[in-house]
């Protein structure tokens, strides 16, 4: 024989017999008419409802275990909506900062390219990968978090500054195992000043701060999905229908909600598994508002990433400052380079002249100095608007992310509540005339104390241990916090179990940008290096100053001069290009017996290379990198020789 599910849900309450005799409805007087329509419109057909009591009910069996499906949906859609809505919000805030980091990256990279383009010329185009990977690893850090930072800036750094010491000493033949020793002193030397500590220092902390930030966001969103699928047990589904469908079946109108207090408890005992996580979100939210102070803070994302151009070309020119004194201590350290001619590859641009010559290549661009600086304010205005806009915007989401994220605090444990004032039940103030599980009266139990213990719940009792769902979304909840309180610190956070990120999926590349790119599938490393000296005999299309172009002299004699006054690569442009150089630079080719030696300044060429001349030229190049004692006295001896061949001329 099946006890009707109802008459079971009664007999736990301790109404054996009958209703109270206030409120209750015998089976004499009571009407199964008043629910008719209300059974109807929940899905059955007319036949199906009992058209007079059914041991005092107006349920038949079948129905009963309908109603218990239908109250058990019911109590899952209501609960997914809720945490749906909460995970919507934490998901679309955080692709809102992946779009934004995305497009701030983008446009640094752009402004990067269009900065040193125009200050370097062809030398950076020549060279734009290694700036461009620099940007690479750092997108892969945002998108996956397995690289090192300080192995990212490291490597940058000292990639650039063996570049820079090849040009700047381009008169040698440097080989891998040379610039390796090159790279080993860099540390030591410092040539780009406190720049890359600085830089390296801000971009560690912005980097895991943003991530972290980001990170935080959709994991929120992963949680809050997650527990979507938890089931419901037995008893909650059991307390379900006692509160929601017994009404109906006992004749009560629809009208009639739960008691307020009833609908807690009941709330409180079906959501226990979900209060188990109250601790470690309460945690995490305050980790997420902690972290959200730091990116409106010293950790701002957006005023670092922005001036990288500016903050790369004053390291530059640190190195640039000190060029002489690398160049020596380099020299002591890892020995004496080889001078030799670097064979250059051929120029699409078109046939260059005979008598150009390719040893010994320099470049400075200090005479468009003032060009680029009055391009840069000119174009300053906008991109200061636009740095301010984007500032103000990013300012804005992380406010309102942290905002959002404070109204979430002890969102798991307030969750039974927010149910119960969604329709279920009635107001806090109706205490006397709402369903109190058996029949039409005030509740007499005590409600609940909130959280996961619920073993003295009266409606259900919450027993056994966490399940699986939950515990994996405590232990994602915990690992998150943790990496939070690193980033905040400034530390490092291991990111090994987040590869498989939304962002993977969800597409992170954003693109160059129309950033020119090199295509590197056809060039090895001797071609960069080739044509990173190449371009130091000045630039294809006349811009370039062109200093010096010269043959091998003696060992001894060529090495004392190239290192007392090594060429400069001179960004940040003060004064307008002209057709003569703003500085003194004289460049002496003293001719034997048989030859015919010549003299220019700035760009001309040297007549003399071929060997037929028998011409030994002797190069003086003066540049700032010199002592103003080594200046005279050079341009004394220039002078000097000027006069001796004009005057040997004229005989």
């Amino acid at each position: 024989m099946i006890i009707p599910i109802i008459m079971l849900l009664t007999l736990s309450h301790g109404a054996i017999s009958t209703l109270s005799a206030s409120t209750a409805v015998s089976s004499s007087t009571l009407s199964c008419d008043s629910v008719r329509p209300y059974f109807m419109s929940k899905g059955f057909q007319s036949n199906d409802i009992p058209k007079g009591p059914v041991s005092s009910l107006c349920c038949s069996p079948d129905m009963e275990t309908r109603l218990q499906t239908w109250a058990t949906n019911n109590f899952n859609k209501a609960t997914k909506d809720t945490l749906l809505r909460l995970q919507n919000i934490f998901h679309n805030r955080a692709t809102k900062v992946h779009d934004f980091f995305n497009n701030l990256l983008k446009m640094s990279k752009k402004n990067f390219h269009e900065m040193f383009k125009k200050t370097y010329g062809i030398l950076y185009e020549q060279n734009s990968y290694v700036f461009l990977d620099l940007f690479r690893e750092l997108e892969k850090y945002y998108v996956k978090g397995a690289v090192d930072l300080d192995d990212i800036m490291d490597s940058f750094f000292n990639t650039l500054y063996q570049k820079m010491f090849t040009v700047l000493n381009s008169q040698y033949k440097f080989d891998n195992k040379y610039l390796e020793c090159v790279g080993n002193l860099m540390k030591e030397m410092k040539p780009f000043g406190d720049v890359p500590q600085k830089l390296g220092v801000q971009i560690k902390r912005s980097f895991i701060a943003t991530r972290a930030f980001s990170q935080a966001l959709q994991v929120a969103s992963d949680v809050l999905k997650n527990m979507q699928e938890l089931k419901t047990s037995n008893d909650c589904a059991q307390a379900l229908t006692r509160m929601t469908a017994c009404p109906s079946c006992s004749g009560v109108s629809s009208n009639i909600l739960a008691c307020n207090d009833m609908c807690e408890n009941v709330m409180k005992g079906c959501l226990a598994q979900h209060a188990a996580l109250d601790v470690d979100w309460n945690h995490f939210v305050e980790a997420v508002d902690k972290i959200a102070d730091r990116l409106l803070g010293p950790f701002n994302i957006e005023m670092l990433v922005r001036p990288i151009n500016l903050k790369i070309s004053e390291a530059i020119m640190n190195f640039q400052e000190s060029s002489s004194d690398v160049s020596q201590r380099v020299f002591k350290g890892c020995g004496r380079p080889v001078l030799g001619r670097r064979r250059r590859r051929s120029r699409p641009q078109g046939p260059r002249d005979e008598h150009e010559i390719d040893d010994l290549r320099s470049l400075s661009f200090e005479e468009e100095d003032e060009p680029v600086a009055r391009a840069s304010k000119s174009r300053g205005r906008d991109r200061g608007e636009e740095r301010s806009s984007s500032a103000v915007a990013l300012d804005k989401l992380v406010k309102e992310i942290k905002q959002r994220i404070r109204d979430s605090r002890q969102f798991w444990l307030y969750l039974p509540y927010k149910l119960c004032n969604d329709g279920l039940a009635s107001t806090p103030s109706n205490t006397n005339h709402c369903w109190n599980g058996t029949h039409i009266d005030k509740y007499i139990y005590p409600v609940s104390p909130n959280g996961e213990t619920q073993n003295m719940n009266p409606e259900v009792q919450a027993k056994g241990p966490r399940t699986a769902i939950v515990k994996e979304q405590m232990f994602a909840l915990g690992s998150i916090t943790n990496r939070l309180r690193l980033a905040f610190n400034g530390n490092d956070v291991d990111w090994i179990d987040n590869e498989d990120s939304w962002r993977e999926t969800s597409g992170s590349g954003s693109g160059a940008g129309g950033i020119e790119t090199i295509n590197e599938e056809d060039e090895d490393e001797d071609d960069r290096e080739d044509d990173l000296v190449a371009v130091v005999a000045g630039r294809d299309d006349g811009s370039g100053s062109g200093n010096v172009a010269t043959t091998a002299k003696s060992r001894e004699e060529s090495e004392v001069e190239a290192t007392s006054a090594a060429p400069r690569l001179t960004p940040a442009p003060t004064t307008p290009m002209t057709t003569e150089p703003t500085r003194p630079e004289i460049i002496v080719t003293v001719p034997t017996d048989h030859g015919v030696g010549s003299s220019s300044s700035g760009g001309g060429s040297n007549n003399n290379s071929s060997s037929e001349n028998n011409v030994v030229p002797h190069v003086i190049l003066v540049g700032s990198s010199a002592t103003h004692c080594q200046l005279s006295f050079t341009i004394l001896l220039a002078w000097l020789a000027v006069a001796v061949y004009m005057s040997r001329g004229q005989v």
